[in-house]
């Protein structure tokens, strides 16, 4: 579609996942928290000084067998229960040193540092959607017009709407977000090659699509949730991401190294590699090594994804920029 005549459907596209995000935004104050973090075979990683799961009796090294009554291999039976609720106690069963042990956790308000990563979340995802799509609104050309469709499919990696009641609703709603989320990341890509090689390439949505379906699948099928299963997801989940994360730093670095220093002054390289290094490297490495070492936690791990709040500023910026400068003589 010509840039010029996707003006408008990208603008109602916009608005309607603002409002989704911003209703999602202010049903924060319901959340309610346990503090516990786990691994894809259900061994827990993290337990929050101070939370409801240290309270509770939670360790590191536990492994989850059932919460609130449902094992967790019961996709189906957790799919269905309601999110818990600021008071509400589940029994956990875990096993421990060779051992069964149980004991109840009465979740809570979040803790001062979940509470800010929840509305982190929602301001990088608001970023995504307002620097991109104000890029495309100033100036309608390819790139500008790649670059708010990428930030608008991937600000779903951090925003959510409104809570469901229905649990089929909350699953249809999960399914269709973690499917513009890789297409949000696929796109990405396909923005990078658009504004610095001239052109796409749609077959780099085929890896993101794939990933996409498959937790979409696993959400509304709700297969037994096991171990094998969950650990073939996070190495495949993984591993396209980081060859997504890789590709889109690798393509920024070439065309940045390629260009002489004017050129990258007056095109806007050089904020396309800052973003690109600061935005992209530390995710990747988290997401790396929770491939290789699920059950290992790297320092400020939770605040990794902070860093693509970068991207959408500075490649906007880039895009505007690039757009508006003149034809640059080689040095």
């Amino acid at each position: 579609m010509n840039p010029s005549d996707s003006k408008t459907p990208i603008l109602v596209f916009a608005t309607v996942v603002a409002i989704y995000a911003i209703l999602g935004w202010l049903d924060v104050r319901n959340y309610a928290q346990g503090g516990w973090a786990t691994a894809p075979d259900n061994t827990v990683t993290q337990v929050l000084p101070g939370s409801p799961a240290e309270a509770g009796g939670l360790q590191v090294g536990d492994k989850i067998v059932s919460l609130g009554g449902i094992a967790v291999e019961d996709a189906a039976g957790r799919a269905q229960r309601d999110r818990p609720e600021v008071g509400e106690a589940w029994e956990f069963v875990v096993e421990r040193d060779g051992a069964t042990a149980s004991f109840d956790v009465t979740f809570g308000e979040l803790v001062p540092e979940r509470k800010f990563l929840a509305h982190a979340n929602f301001l990088v995802g608001f970023c995504f959607i307002i620097f991109t799509l104000r890029a495309f609104m100033q100036k309608q050309t390819a790139s500008t017009q790649a670059l708010a469709l990428a930030g608008l499919l991937f600000s779903f990696a951090f925003i959510s709407g409104p809570y469901f009641g229905s649990s089929m609703l909350r699953s249809i709603d999960t399914a269709v977000g973690v499917l513009l989320v890789w297409l949000g990341v696929a796109s990405i890509l396909n923005f990078l090659l658009v504004h610095l090689r001239a052109g796409g390439n749609r077959l780099l949505y085929v890896p993101g699509l794939a990933v996409g379906l498959f937790i979409a699948w696993r959400i509304m099928a709700t297969p037994a949730a096991t171990d094998g299963l969950n650990n073939f997801t996070n190495v495949f989940v993984g591993i396209v991401a980081v060859f997504y994360l890789v590709a889109s730093l690798v393509t920024v670095y070439r065309s940045f190294a390629g260009a002489t220093g004017s050129e990258r002054e007056a095109s806007g390289l050089q904020l396309m590699m800052i973003g690109a290094v600061v935005g992209l490297l530390p995710p990747m490495v988290g997401i790396a090594a929770g491939v290789v070492a699920p059950q290992v936690v790297l320092p400020g791990q939770n605040f990794y994804f902070l860093t693509f709040i970068a991207i959408p500023i500075t490649w906007s910026m880039a895009v505007l920029k690039k757009s508006a400068a003149p034809a640059v003589a080689s040095d």
